[in-house]
């Protein structure tokens, strides 16, 4: 089979939820302005943070995935597959389901997702997470799109492809649902095609490489959910207390500023259990007056697990450690000095991990709703945003 360019994404059914985590929608919430509490806030990083979650089922990506059977299966449109890193991966709100023990792994060509010209690069993904619990929740999402599969199982959800159609040059292929006590979400894009390649020669290919995981995970017994020594007080995060819109849009200068829940899909799938079930959540930069957004603040009650496993390699890759102005006792790294890239500061605090991302500019003549200059004030505010949600999130005395 021909490597062949695919001239935009897929975007439908369980697809377009899985889109959604990165991509911004209508504005679900008007948010409250909400001043700093009373009553004095307490500076302490915190309690010691443990070791942090592992994966309960008791195995990692290789063990689970043939990554040379995942090769072949895909072919190479421009470089082989390679894992991605969890530090490259997972902020506080994705890494909600990895604090409740799921296994996650990706696997991609390094090719980046770009949302703005109508051909997409050559880009191959492969994203797989396992979550032992939830089940209910699972078939639930299997039920929202309604297109249930008898090979692995009543509530399951594939496995299900695509060949080539009308604007789609690469193959795709997805399974959600229950394999035995676990929930599985795994989705493939990218797959090197023929046009004369069918949705059934995909599903043959792809069982070929996934069918053992599904042996695997039919009899596997999960092992005990990781908790922290402290619970968190955040919990659950509220934007219109800890990112409040009155104190950020200040130091930002963008009066049309409103920071809050922002989303447009239905609220099932792994991303929205682990959100109600850790109390994490995300709030979006949103631009009051269109659909548009400047960034996106992350929040993961007791998460400053993740921020001590990541660290060293958010530092090894350009990183700079950076203080919080007024946030005694807060870590913080800054990964801002690319202005084609995302700016972004994680940082703990009170034993909880948060990040505050500001996006690149677009394209001229693109995204049209943002605010003339707004996205420039935003990522020069970066650092005062985090410290403004870092001093709310250690503000433990009065809740």
């Amino acid at each position: 089979m021909s490597p062949r360019r695919r001239a935009r994404p897929l975007l439908f059914g369980s697809l377009a939820l899985t889109a959604a985590v990165t991509l911004s929608g209508c504005i679900a919430t008007t948010p409250t302005e909400t001043g700093t509490p009373a009553a004095t806030p307490t500076t302490s990083a915190g309690p010691a943070i443990a070791e942090g979650p592992e994966p309960r089922i008791g195995a990692d990506c290789d063990d689970i995935v043939d990554a040379a059977a995942l090769q072949e299966f895909l072919g190479v449109i421009v470089t082989p597959l390679a894992p991605e890193a969890p530090a490259d991966l997972l902020g506080p709100d994705t890494a909600a389901v990895v604090q409740l023990g799921a296994l996650s792994c990706t696997w991609t060509n390094g090719l980046p997702h770009n949302p703005y010209p109508n051909d997409e690069p050559d880009r191959q993904l492969v994203r797989l997470s396992i979550l032992p619990e939830g089940l209910d929740q699972a078939v639930a999402y299997v039920d929202t799109y309604d297109s249930r599969d008898p090979t692995y199982g009543e509530g399951v959800q594939g496995p299900r492809c695509l060949g080539p159609m009308e604007g789609v040059n690469t193959g795709y292929c997805e399974l959600f649902g229950v394999i035995g006590q676990t929930w599985v979400e795994l989705v493939v894009e990218g797959v090197v095609v023929d046009a004369d390649t069918t949705a059934e020669d995909l599903v043959e290919g792809f069982r070929t490489v996934f069918d053992p995981m599904v042996s695997t995970l039919e009899t596997t017994t999960a092992l005990e959910r990781w908790s922290p020594a402290t619970p968190s007080s955040n919990i659950p995060v509220d934007c219109d207390v800890l990112t409040p819109t009155a104190e950020i849009a200040a130091v930002t200068a963008v009066p049309e500023l409103r920071v809050g829940p922002q989303w447009d899909g239905p609220r099932v799938g792994q991303y929205w259990y682990g959100l109600n079930t850790t109390g994490a959540a995300r709030c979006s930069l949103a631009i009051a007056t269109s659909d548009a957004s400047l960034g996106q603040i992350g929040i993961l009650p007791s998460g400053a697990w993740g921020f001590s496993r990541f660290a060293e390699s958010w530092l090894v890759s350009g990183g700079t450690s950076v203080t919080l102005p007024e946030v005694d006792g807060a870590e913080a790294i800054a990964r801002c000095d690319d202005a084609v890239s995302d700016c972004v500061i994680d940082f703990a605090v009170a034993g909880d991990w948060g990040r505050v991302t500001v996006y690149p500019q677009s394209p001229a003549g693109v995204d049209a709703g943002r605010p003339a200059g707004s996205i420039d004030s935003a990522r020069a505010a970066a650092v005062d945003i985090a410290a403004i949600v870092a001093r709310h999130m250690a503000v433990t005395s009065w809740r």
